[in-house]
């Protein structure tokens, strides 16, 4: 392969384009422009409101209101160290630790065969066969796609994840990584679908299949590295989603469909695309959960080839999402880079918020008049019919408060259907996240989920400070991605394609892998 005519040709290319960058016009447009935010933000720092700003986050950071959502508490070390978290992590460990003990009496052996020591050594690289199901998982169109993939893509991992606990060396499930939050949540998932078992049966399937994936996640990502190269090969598939997303634009595969949109509202607006996923929302939160990773994984990058082609790579994604017409989505997106420049920079938050200001006028005049429909609730037949749902569902909520009617849609539209209709018809759901988990599994559920959330994030904030700079970015992205889907969230209900929700539950593994890695680290510091 070293040898070959076309990868010297190639390797020469790089070699040439990274040795001529440091002479090139290029290169000095962008110290140009670099010296100038620097000036910018050396005005910003001098000037008055630089200075306020200044002193309302010192303030804030050392407030004591502040420091109880953002300081490291107790209630983690307990459950750690309690009964119930030993009972979990012996009951998910001891199939694996009982059948090491049989490998590593016969361990001389087994390495004997070329196949073990061939499967111990595809098996060490469990980020990269993960990386490629959700390649997989993001490139395959809808109407190819089957839920039940899921399913199997999660037990693979989980089978893969078992047999490195036995062949190798310091492999366990990492329980420790699952937050209690969580372990109450999926408590609670299972306990909502009790009453209601045979309907809900495949919705607990759903959840079960994000759960094992999770866990499957912060057991074989490891390592930063491990972690980088899982990412890098995920924005594959978003790459080449989002090349498929331009292609439905540059040929009109799409065809303006007046049941996603007002007629009256869209003057102008091309046919909305969604790529491979069912339906534009959908694919709107799949971008708006994976364009943060660009991000991180360009400010990683140490060469400027691969900065380029990273850079490349984003931009079809990120125009797609512009031609999905998801207003929700494109305020997903504001929020997300904001949150990411608070953590990686928030002396530009200005300059951004400016920046996103000025570049209003010069979006292409679908979007713009798309945005204004956001200000006109009235005339808007989708916040109008969300309206209906909520007044529709109120009563029910009354009823249903405490216990839920039932996990699952199904059990929901069974339910709804005995009460009032504000709407022309049944509704599927709430168009509500956090609404949806509260009517189907009850308060618990919902103070549960909001409890994991908030911890996942005040994790993630906690490292940042103990990072290096790759895992700092990767936790940013992480931090922001979820704070994006999260705002789409109190519109959307994001979870009723599945697909979207096994993507949400990778991120938030990425995020639980991330944090475990720095806490493990910073362990193993203080340890020595």
């Amino acid at each position: 392969m070293c040898d070959s005519v076309f990868v010297k040709i190639m390797f020469f290319i790089i070699n040439r384009i990274d040795s001529s960058y440091e002479n090139s016009f290029f290169k000095k447009i962008l110290d140009f422009i670099i010296n100038a935010f620097k000036k910018l933000n050396l005005f910003y720092e001098n000037s008055i409101s630089g200075r306020a700003m200044k002193k309302m986050t010192e303030l804030l950071y050392n407030s004591a209101i502040l420091g109880f959502f953002f300081r490291k508490g107790r209630l983690a070390k307990w459950y750690e160290e309690s009964l119930v978290f030993t009972a979990i992590n012996a009951a998910v460990n001891f199939p694996s630790r009982l059948l090491k003990k049989v490998y590593l009496k016969f361990e001389d052996v087994f390495l004997e065969s070329k196949i073990i020591t061939l499967v111990r050594n595809i098996l060490s690289k469990m980020e990269i066969i993960a990386g490629l199901f959700m390649v997989l998982m993001l490139i395959v169109p809808h109407a190819k796609w089957n839920n039940r993939y899921n399913l199997i893509i999660a037990l693979i991992l989980m089978a893969l994840v078992f047999i490195n606990t036995i062949i190798q060396r310091n492999w366990v499930f990492n329980v420790k990584a699952m937050d209690f939050t969580l372990v109450i949540f999926a408590i609670t998932v299972v306990f909502s679908c009790i009453v209601t078992f045979f309907e809900s049966v495949n919705f607990l399937a759903f959840y079960i299949t994000c759960f094992m994936l999770v866990l499957s996640m912060v057991s074989f990502l490891r390592t930063e590295n491990a972690l980088k190269t899982f990412i890098e090969i995920m924005l594959a598939g978003v790459f080449i989603a989002g090349c498929y997303g331009m292609w439905q634009v540059v040929t009109d595969a799409v065809a303006f469909d007046p049941s996603l949109t007002s007629i009256e509202q869209s003057e102008g607006l091309p046919g909305r695309i969604y790529a491979t996923m069912a339906n534009p929302n959908n694919y709107s939160q799949v971008l708006i959960m994976t364009l943060p990773f660009f991000a991180a994984v360009i400010f990683n990058s140490k060469s400027f080839f691969k900065k380029c082609v990273y850079l490349i790579m984003a931009l079809p994604p990120l125009v797609s999402l512009f031609y999905t017409g998801s207003r929700s989505g494109w305020i997903g997106l504001a929020v997300s880079i904001i949150v990411f420049t608070f953590f990686a920079q928030k002396r530009l938050i200005p300059f951004v918020i400016a920046g996103g200001i000025l570049m209003i006028p010069f979006l292409p005049s679908h979007v713009y008049y798309r945005i204004l429909t956001i200000f006109n609730t009235e005339g808007d037949t989708s916040s109008q019919y969300r309206v209906e749902i909520l007044q529709t569902v109120f009563p029910m909520l009354k009823d249903h408060a405490v216990w839920g009617t039932g996990l699952g849609t199904n059990v929901f539209m069974r339910v709804v259907n005995t009460y009032h209709q504000y709407t022309k018809a049944t509704p599927l759901h709430t168009h509500v996240l956090y609404l949806q988990i509260w009517i189907e599994m009850g308060i618990v559920a919902l103070l549960s989920f909001l409890w994991f959330i908030y911890r996942t994030i005040k994790n993630a904030v906690i490292c940042l400070a103990d990072s290096t700079k790759e895992m700092k970015n990767i936790l940013i992205a992480g931090v922001s991605a979820l704070s994006g889907v999260l705002v789409i969230a109190l519109v959307e209900y994001i979870w009723y394609y599945p697909r979207v929700m096994v993507i949400f539950w990778v991120i938030t593994g990425i995020l639980l892998a991330g944090i475990s890695i720095v806490f493990n680290k910073n362990r193993k510091l203080s340890e020595s």
